[in-house]
């Protein structure tokens, strides 16, 4: 990894984020493009950020929010903590 691909790794989440100005942006596209490297790291990172947005727009299914709940009620009650936090409201 040479210094061009470390900058692109310490401002890809900016870039990514949109919060990169536009001259940034460009050495960083210019870069992923004549980095096989790098351009598969951005690329793969966008996709995973992607999937993860995707995710936040489904509801989880009643059985799965079911077990979550439990398993934090055990938590909280093994750690002496049950009180509210172990009772759903309505």
């Amino acid at each position: 990894m040479n210094e061009n691909c470390r900058r692109v790794l310490s401002d890809v989440e900016a870039y990514l984020d949109g919060d990169l100005d536009e001259s940034a942006c460009r050495r960083l596209e210019d870069h992923a493009a004549a980095c096989a490297s790098c351009a598969g790291d951005l690329e793969r990172l966008r996709r995973t950020i992607g999937t993860c947005r995707d995710a936040g727009r489904e509801p989880l299914p009643v059985a799965v929010r079911e077990r979550a709940r439990a398993a934090v009620r055990r938590l909280l009650e093994r750690d002496g903590m049950s009180g509210a936090y172990g009772r759903r409201k309505g």
